[in-house]
């Protein structure tokens, strides 16, 4: 699917932001008037762009807040967040814009939020010797009095979330679907990468046990009816966390990956040959490679941020520690994976590869061209994703079925 742009890159970001237009995190308007100021391939003007859409948003926002029209605000608030994610996408993780630009989106996000309708609270879940951010989003149903027990939905990103972003994504969808749900940042995302310093870990599952450990405190929380959804690389992550941990109830992973660093070569078999090369000229070569591929520069760039690297060869180690390989196997409660058609993130031999390992209870989707939600993660459809995964969780829970 390409939207409005033919490099890829740029096509999948715009559509993206577009798709969260489902939960006023976007207007088409809005993101196509922003798409055609910008010059196609170039991260600069991409940024700057979709900054002064923005701003101008966010003083939108500003506005009707002043005159108290709540509604009005609340969307503004959320639109410009997801402008300020989207124009940040492609700078450089050194780039000093980018933590400004972030902050920026967190303050849109959360003054939103403040005008929500339902229950949402910010959340420090301890880890280690410091905290992760969660929000904590209660059902709708739930909004004119004290939270009630409900299964909860523990929802994590991947290699380039952000906290907020999930909400578009999975919560909004969650709560009016009767659900409680909690976002959280792992290491290498969010604000734990931003202002904290903690790198992206192959080893999810210690992550995920403390944001366990937090739901353990919360009187609202059904233990028989956890499950954790992860997106993008959050497809790893999940299925990942769900084999170490028997507090899981129910996996979904949004678009899957079974073996990173085996799909990233399938996807661009010439990287086989560069890192067989001394590692001066791999680097080199890399960078000369990038040049000319919006989507490797971006992939290549990111991945040397969120590990902590120095080099961008080093990414593909740390990709061969993010497999699913003998892991998998050990998965015991029920698990929904899903693919896009054409996902261009995800070798297609990845979804056999986990079918072949996986023991417990499965289910697969598929989702098409035909459907409009062939891409990563569904972009351009996110309500066909809601609606299957929201089904057969509800199924697997025995929760929310009409009686006949």
């Amino acid at each position: 699917m390409k939207l409005y742009f033919e490099d890829q890159a740029f096509s999948f970001e715009l559509l993206r932001a577009v798709t969260y237009a489902g939960y006023q995190g976007a207007e088409i308007g809005e993101c196509l008037a922003t798409a055609s100021r910008i010059e196609e391939g170039n991260f600069e003007s991409w940024f700057i762009e979709w900054a002064k859409t923005a701003d101008r948003t966010y003083q939108t926002a500003l506005d009707c807040l002043h005159k108290q029209h709540k509604v009005s605000a609340r969307e503004a608030f959320l639109r410009a967040h997801n402008y300020y994610r989207t124009g940040e996408f492609f700078l450089d993780g050194t780039d000093e814009r980018r933590m400004n630009n972030f902050d920026k989106s967190v303050q849109a996000f959360e003054k939103g939020m403040e005008l929500l309708d339902s229950h949402y609270e910010i959340v420090n879940i301890p880890y280690g010797d410091t905290a992760l951010k969660g929000y904590f989003y209660g059902a709708v149903e739930d909004r004119k009095h004290a939270l009630t027990k409900r299964p909860v939905l523990v929802f994590i990103g991947g290699y380039d979330s952000t906290l907020q972003e999930l909400y578009f994504c999975g919560a909004a969808a969650a709560i009016k679907r009767g659900y409680h749900c909690l976002v959280f940042e792992m290491p290498g995302q969010g604000e734990a990468l931003r202002k904290q310093n903690l790198v992206m870990r192959h080893d999810a599952e210690v992550p995920v046990k403390a944001a366990l450990d937090y739901l353990e405190t919360r009187q609202e929380v059904d233990h028989a009816r956890i499950a954790l959804l992860g997106m993008s690389l959050g497809g790893y992550f999940a299925p990942r966390a769900a084999a170490f941990e028997d507090r899981i109830k129910a996996c979904i992973a949004f678009n899957v990956f079974y073996d990173t660093f085996d799909s990233t070569l399938n996807l661009n078999p010439q990287l086989a040959q560069v890192l067989q090369l001394p590692e001066e000229e791999r680097e080199q070569m890399l960078a000369f490679a990038e040049q000319n591929n919006s989507n490797l520069r971006w992939m290549l760039n990111n991945g040397k941020w969120v590990f902590g690297l120095n080099h961008r060869y080093e990414l593909f180690d740390e990709m061969k520690k993010a497999s699913l390989k003998g892991i998998a196997g050990h998965i015991k409660c029920p698990i929904l994976l899903t693919m896009g058609e054409t996902d261009h993130f995800v070798s297609t031999d990845q979804l056999q590869a986990l079918l072949d390992e996986i023991k417990a209870p499965k289910t697969v989707r598929v989702f098409t061209i035909e459907e409009g939600a062939e891409e990563h993660c569904q972009e351009g459809n996110h309500a066909l994703f809601h609606q299957v995964m929201f089904d057969w969780l509800d199924e697997i829970f025995e929760y929310n079925l009409i009686n006949a």
